[in-house]
């Protein structure tokens, strides 16, 4: 029970600071975090879209700009470790690491969110719930 409550609250600070840090982020540089789907129907131009918004997203007033948000938010929830991680764990190596895997999952959430009008009609005949609720996926048209 105590390795797991060591990691649960490893996961809680994390995401804390996280999300902490990109709201601040966002408000401060006037950030719009809501993903916009491609127009695109090329499957290669559709993920790259998916991977770059990972890293520009847009302004308030519509204009692209680089994506702030993501990298503060990665680098707080990967850097808060270093405070309480064990030996080993706790080196800026290791940070580093797990910045560049929260930055690989926001891509990859911005990957199902663009195809999700695929998969989504699909799931829900396999009566498999949905993976993101409804609010956080814009509606394509």
């Amino acid at each position: 029970m105590g390795a797991f409550g060591r990691n649960y609250g490893n996961e809680v600070a994390e995401r804390t600071a996280k999300t902490s840090a990109e709201f601040a982020t966002q408000a401060l540089l006037h950030e719009d975090p809501r993903y916009k789907r491609s127009d695109s129907n090329n499957l290669v131009m559709r993920i790259g879209h998916a991977v770059g918004w990972t890293l520009f997203d847009e302004s308030d007033s519509g204009h692209r700009e680089l994506a702030y948000s993501t990298f503060t938010g990665a680098a707080a929830g990967s850097f808060v470790g270093m405070a309480y991680l064990p030996d080993g764990f706790n080196t800026a190596t290791k940070a580093q690491q797990r910045m560049l895997e929260q930055i690989g999952g926001h891509a990859m959430g911005n990957v199902l969110i663009e195809f999700e009008p695929t998969w989504g009609p699909i799931a829900k005949k396999l009566r498999i719930p949905r993976i993101l609720p409804e609010w956080w996926t814009p509606e394509h048209k």
